[in-house]
């Protein structure tokens, strides 16, 4: 039997479903939803303290571009079952507070601190190593991840590439300001 569009929707609201009543019992003020609250409230807090105000449309336009592709990348393990989210601030499949606050607001600072291409080679190595080998097992053995398909090696190098790339846009983006600005 094959099936229809009707069967994937129906299927979907099932989903939806479940998962509302999941996380309203399971998952809704326990400690590691608790951890989510702060650590994220925190992060932004700390961002905000901390941004150069100068300069915020060049690094709040970084911190786009990150979570574009946090969250692209993220939609696409989880739907390919490489990975879920047992435990979330919102009843979504995705983590967004990750994607749109913590990891942004993060890259966004080291980008921020770390104007030379050494020094943001180095901080940026050290933040992937940090983000896959200590903060992804901290979030599985919290039971917020759970890793199918995916190993945390896997994630060490898009953490860098994810950093490099947008500081070379935005520096290609600053070059093209001043050149049209003359």
């Amino acid at each position: 039997m094959q099936s229809t569009w009707r069967d994937v929707v129906e299927t979907f609201q099932h989903y939806r479903e479940t998962r509302l009543d999941y996380w309203l019992h399971e998952n809704l003020f326990t400690i590691s939803w608790w951890i989510l609250l702060v650590t994220t409230v925190g992060i932004f807090i700390v961002w905000i303290i901390f941004l150069d105000k100068k300069r915020i449309f060049e690094i709040v336009t970084y911190g786009f571009l990150v979570t574009a592709v946090g969250v692209i990348g993220d939609a696409i393990g989880v739907s390919l079952s490489l990975w879920h989210y047992t435990n979330t601030l919102l009843p979504v499949s995705q983590i967004a507070e990750i994607h749109t606050v913590q990891m942004p607001f993060i890259y966004m600072l080291i980008y921020q601190y770390f104007p030379t291409w050494k020094s943001f080679l180095i901080a940026s190595s050290i933040n992937a190593f940090i983000f896959a080998f200590i903060l992804e097992p901290l979030l599985v053995w919290l039971q917020i991840y759970e890793l199918h398909y995916w190993k945390h090696i896997y994630s060490f190098f898009p953490y860098i590439l994810i950093a490099i790339a947008f500081k070379f846009v935005i520096n290609k983006f600053k070059q093209l300001d001043q050149y049209y600005e003359q």
